[in-house]
This record gives structure tokens, sequence and C-alpha cells, in this order.
């Protein structure tokens, strides 16, 4: 009697036999679909790269795909006495033989679905403002008249990332008939495969295939379909698009589950779960497609802008400014947290923390040398450069406007000494770690390079430690801050500290900004260094990021415990991520306030120090309401004196 098992290496050979040689048929498909009999074949050559660039992307994944298959394929089909294959082999080169076949099938299908031979020219069209002779159409043979409609090329997309979700759920029925782990473990991954393809190009290219229209936002026309587009499309849109997420990260889970249980040696009910990840991965598939048509690309209500705020249109620049410097500043605890979950989930739990155990002792141990958090030797010149280069096209892609100004235009004596105070702390002062990197910084205060001193406690903590390091900053501390003024002549730091920051609530419920203003030890400082005081205050940061868990009783009484305020989890845009609301920035540099004389070694004048305290302070509020009206939603903001 036959049953799956004996029929899975013969399945796969059939796959083989069929999918390997339609590769190159389907493209020969598309060559007699867009070149007319007038094609050359120089025309036949460059065919892959005359389609635009989602093409030339899915032309050579294609192909690429195709030729490890082929190699793994042909040691299979071959069986030559020569070429030794261990019989328990077989069956993983053939399946993987097979799904690399099916894989460069389906994007060779998908290139064709694509192909736009005019993009290069509307590109330069749009470049330009307006048509010429040179962006005529340079060659008359391409065309796409033989393609189906966008709708029709949507429709095929989605259909196909159904095929890769009931691929990937065969994959994982298969596995419980293959006799090596190994198999089962590929099985699995090429499971996990199957569903991050279909879901992203079911997304990704079937929405932009069925609404790649352009529609006006401000003044300029953008995509009305884009990858990432939070909030967007409408009610029905999101809830199907959230359904679907939902769904396409339970079908992860559950795969990484049945991959840890393949490992661990554990096979309970795993027809069942195969059954169950295959199910989520196709209701998955089809929510994403669904959701499509009933994406809707008008503009956001007023209604919802209220709760989400607003949202500005994506300004089109690298990747890796836009997305580099926010996840440095924002990010390195959670990158961290995950990294550390990750490991107690894939390994078991005595080999996980064995592993950290080792690696956070070899780690601390070569980084701890020479108190970096205390000298700085640790500062990495090129990574200061490369923020430096970027900063301002990052922070205005996620901020909306930054802007740094600065009162008096008499320039600071670079020999000078000088105290930057920072106000207000807020939940999360990153600014003050940036500021001085800034371009705008280095205009308004040429030759003036503050080290900027930070609490303590974030040089314990890996990879923040890391990149706070690499930017220069140190710990703020007496040893370290009169060590840095006499390096470098200048300091930026907080005084308001975890003081300040208890009382953020209070601009989000009252509309209030509170300065925290009985820290008095930066004042003596500068009187004893003889280094002027120079208030920097900003607005819109403290609004950027807020604590998810907002108990500001508990708060306030677990800092007075403690010395922290918990629960401290902060979330900024969308109200769940920890990336910044899109708030607007306003860094506004002070003038200078000189300290009064102070003879060296002696004790200083209490008189004196409530002067430049109270001076300090009057500056600060002097700030704040001269600029408070030019910020937008800072008018009717009261300032507090804590």
């Amino acid at each position: 009697m036959l049953t799956f098992d004996s029929l899975l290496t013969p399945f796969t050979f059939a796959a083989v036999y069929i999918f390997i040689p339609s590769v190159p048929l389907t493209h020969a498909l598309g060559l007699v679909a867009h070149c007319p009999r007038s094609a050359k074949a120089k025309h036949l050559l460059l065919y892959p790269v005359k389609g635009g660039r989602n093409h030339f992307i899915f032309q050579v994944i294609s192909w690429a795909v195709w030729a490890a298959a082929v190699l793994v394929a042909l040691p299979v089909v071959i069986r030559k006495p020569w070429i030794a294959i261990p019989a328990s082999h077989v069956e993983v080169l053939s399946g993987a033989a097979a799904v690399g076949g099916v894989f460069a099938e389906m994007f060779m299908v998908k290139s064709l679905l694509v192909f736009d031979p005019d993009e290069e020219r509307r590109e330069r069209v749009q470049r330009k403002g307006q048509p010429t002779d040179d962006d005529q159409p340079s060659s008359p043979v391409w065309n796409r008249a033989r393609l189906p409609s966008k709708k029709s090329s949507s429709a095929a997309v989605v259909a196909m990332g159904l095929m890769w979700a009931m691929m990937g759920g065969a994959l994982l029925l298969a596995t419980e008939y293959l006799a090596e782990q190994s198999s089962r473990e590929m099985y699995y991954v090429l499971s996990g495969i199957c569903l991050l393809i279909g879901a992203t190009t079911t997304h990704g290219l079937g929405g932009k295939l069925r609404h790649d229209t352009l529609r006006e936002a401000g003044s300029a026309a953008i995509p009305s379909w884009r990858f990432f587009q939070p909030f967007q499309g409408g009610t029905v849109f999101v809830a199907t698009q959230a359904l679907g997420w939902i769904l396409f990260s339970m079908s992860i889970m559950g795969l990484i589950w049945l991959l840890m249980q393949v490992v661990v040696g554990v096979a309970y009910c795993m027809r069942c779960w195969a059954w169950a990840v295959g199910a989520a991965m196709f209701t998955a598939q089809l929510t994403l497609g669904a959701s499509i048509l009933t994406f809707n690309a008008r503009p956001l209500s007023q209604k919802v802008l209220d709760v989400v705020g607003p949202i500005k249109p994506a300004r089109r620049i690298p990747w890796l400014t836009a997305w580099v410097p926010i996840l440095m500043f924002y990010t390195p605890i959670h990158i961290f947290c995950f990294v550390v979950v990750l490991t107690f989930t894939v390994l078991p739990s005595n080999y996980a923390a064995a592993f950290w155990v080792g690696s956070l002792v070899m780690y601390y141990g070569i980084t701890s040398g020479m108190e970096p958090h205390h000298t700085g030797r640790r500062q990495w010149p090129a990574c200061r450069q490369w923020l430096t280069a970027n900063l301002q096209e990052c922070l205005e892609s996620w901020f909306g406007t930054v802007e740094v100004v600065r009162e008096g235009d008499k320039p600071l004596p670079p020999d000078g000494k000088y105290i930057f105070g920072y106000q207000p702390h807020g939940l999360f002062p990153i600014g003050a770690g940036y500021l001085p990197l800034m371009p705008a910084w280095a205009k308004l205060l040429p030759d003036v390079n503050p080290v900027v001193l930070i609490a303590s406690v974030v040089f314990h903590i890996p990879l923040i430690r890391d990149l706070c390091s690499w930017c220069g900053l140190r710990q703020v501390s007496r040893r370290t801050f009169i060590r840095a003024l006499n390096e470098r002549g200048s300091v930026l730091l907080v005084p308001g500290g975890q003081a300040e920051l208890v009382h953020t609530w209070r601009m989000f419920h009252n509309k209030q900004w509170v300065i925290y203003t009985k820290h008095r030890g930066f004042i003596r400082l500068a009187i004893e260094q003889g280094a002027s005081l120079v208030p920097i205050i900003v607005l819109g940061e403290i609004n950027a990021l807020r604590n998810f868990i907002d108990v500001p009783v508990l708060q306030q009484w677990t800092y007075k415990k403690i010395g922290f305020p918990v629960p401290y989890l902060l979330v900024g845009r969308w109200g769940v991520t920890p990336f910044p609301s899109q708030t607007g920035l306003k860094f506004v540099i002070g003038e200078p306030i000189e300290p009064p004389k102070h003879e060296p070694g002696t004790q200083v004048d209490e008189a004196g120090l409530t002067e430049m305290h109270d001076k300090y302070y009057a500056a600060v509020a002097a700030l704040f309401n001269k600029h408070k009206a030019s910020f937008p939603s800072y008018a009717d903001v009261q300032l507090v004196m804590a």
C-alpha cells in the first residue's frame, strides 16, 4: 500500500523535474511578451535590466536561487558511481532542490508582472520637473502591452502568496515523514522562509501593483501605497492589517517552537502543531491579501491625528541615515533585552545562562580597562564624524523640524572654560548627547567641543555603554567633571537629573514645563574651576516620549525610596514604540554667565553661589519665555521652577 512516506521522495523528484526547467521557460515567455520581432540579440541580453528596479531585483533573486537549486539537484539526479551520496541525504537534497525550483519560478513570474520599461524615464522627468526630448523612450522595443492589468497582477501576487503559505504548510507536514533530524530542521527553516516571502510580497508588491498611484501631500507627490504606512488606509484596512500581521507573528512563534522541540528531541503531537501553524500561515496570507482590497488612500481624519499625532510624509533619505542614529539613541536596551530573551528561547536555560555569564565576564573585562567612563579612551572619532554628517537629516525626518539657535552674536573664546546646563531632563534627555555633534553647534560655537556627562548607571548596561563611549560621553562625577573640564575646556550636563524626571508627567497632564532648581553642585564646581555657566533649553523633546504606565504617585514614591522612578517604560510614536513622536525640536543656547572671583583652595562663598544660581535659572526662565511662543503647542505651556 502506498503511503505518503513512500511517495515523498518521488514527489520531490517530480517537483525538481518540473520547476527547474520551468524557470528558463518562464523567462523566455517574458521575452516573447515584451519583445516584438524587431528586437535584436543585445536587447534580449539586456532584458533583466530594462524592466525597472523591481524587475531587476526579482530577476537576480530568481536566477540566483535557480542556480543554487541546479547545483543541489545535479548530484541527486545524475547519481553516478563516483558521486557518493548517503541515502539519508537524498531526501534532503531533493527537497531543497524542489523548494529552490519553486522559489525561483515564483520570483521569475513576479519579475514579469512588475516589468516597467518606462520607470527610469519617469524618474528623470520627476527630477527635472518637465519632460525633454532626452526623456522620450530610447527604444520602441520594450513594451508591457501583453501583460495583465495592475489589478490582475496584484491578484496574481496575492495568489502566489497563498501558494507560499500552502508550500510552507506542506513542508511542515512533510517533516513527520523525514528520518533525519537535520532534514526536519531544514524543512522548518524553509517553511519560515516561505512565510516571510509570502507575507512581505503580498503586502508590499501586491499592494503596490494595485494602488501604485501618486497623491499630493503638501508640496510633494508621494506614493499612495508604501510598505510602512501606520494608521493609514482606512479603519477596515488598519484592522485587517493588524489581524494579518498578528497571525503572521503567531506563525513565526509557532515555527520557532516547533524547531526548538526538534532540536531538544521532544516530539509531542507534532502533526497537530504543524496543522495549527500551517492554518495560521494560510489565514495570515489570506487576511493580508484581503486587506489590500480595503485600502483607502484618503488622508487621515483629524480624529485619528488627535490620537497618534501628526504624521509627516516620509522624506526620501538613505535608510542608514534615517534609521541608524535613531536605533542607536532610542533602542539599545530593547535590542539587548531581545537578544537575551531570544537566547533563552532558543537554547536550554542552563546553556543560555552559562553563555551570558561567560560572555559578560569577558565583555566587561575587555571594555573596562583604563576607566573609559572616566577617561573617554573608547571615543570613536569615525562614529562621531558619521553622526555629525547624518544627524540633521535623520532628526528632521523623525521630528519634522530641528532648529538650533543661540542668544547673542558674540563668539565664545575657545580658550575659556564653560559648563553647559541642559534643561529640562524629561524622561530621556538624549538630545544632550547628540547636540554637540550637530553641524549647527559647530557653526554657532566653533572650537567649543564639550564632553557630555551622563548618569554613571548607563555605563553598566551592555551595548548602551558602548554607544555612549563611542560618542565620547562620560559619567557625571566630580572627578570626571574636573578632568573633562581641564582636558576640553567645557562640559555639558543635565542639572535637573532624576529629580526633574519625576515631574515630566506634569507636561502631559497640566502643560507645565518643570525645572528642578535645588541642585547646586555644578554651580559650585563652576565657581571653583572659574568656568562660565551657559544655559541650554530644548523645546519639544520632553513631548517626544511618555511613560506607558503613567502613575505619577508611584513613580515619585519609588524615586524617593530607591532613587529611580518605577514603572519606567518609554513609548513614543504610534503610542507603543520606543521611537520619538514627531514633535519638532528647538535648542536654544543662552549667553554665558561669568562666575564670581574665587581663590583656589578656599571654600566657595555661599552668597556668590546663591547669586550665580539665581542668575542661571533666571536665564533659563528668560530663554523659555522668549522662545515658547515661536514653538508649536508651547504658547500656553507654563514654566514651573520646583
